[in-house]
């Protein structure tokens, strides 16, 4: 997300006690990404191994660009937990997003839009919800792309 798309989300909520909870967040969903994608190209077993190792290493590195008070135990466990509520949440929506003209309702890419928006957005204004969602559509395309050039390599 470049600098001009961050500029248009609404402001966030200010909680900087909350900036762990939200990148948790984020990274949870992107795990979640990363392992439907995983599992659709690499099939069961492999994307089992595949999804371990994805979690510790992001965790490690999370824990280590932070400040010093956060141990990478602690954000290894935060994450796995954030995971593994969001793993079963998310899994209620099999389809990524909205095509043609169709109601976002009820795709995953909608879902995490609203995660985000409820939790960490400053506004209740579904215009500004609509804009999130468009910009983090657009980022979540092509990550999906990125991953899946990753794991055909």
């Amino acid at each position: 997300m470049d600098a001009a798309e961050l500029a248009k989300l609404p402001e966030f909520s200010g909680d900087r006690d909350g900036d762990l909870d939200l990148l948790l967040e984020l990274f949870a969903f992107y795990l979640h990404l990363a392992n439907r994608l995983a599992f659709r190209e690499l099939g069961a077993e492999p994307r089992s191994r595949f999804s371990k190792r994805l979690i510790v290493t992001v965790a490690n590195k999370i824990a280590t660009s932070l400040r010093k008070d956060f141990s990478s135990v602690q954000v290894i466990a935060q994450l796995r937990d954030k995971y593994n509520e969001r793993e079963d949440y998310y899994a209620r929506f099999p389809k990524f997003f909205a095509s043609g003209d169709e109601s976002p309702k009820n795709t995953l890419f909608w879902e995490f839009s609203k995660v985000i928006f409820s939790g960490f957005m400053n506004s209740n204004d579904i215009t500004d919800l609509m804009m999130v969602h468009g910009i983090f559509t657009a980022e979540l395309v092509e990550f999906g792309k990125q991953m899946k050039e990753v794991l055909k390599a």
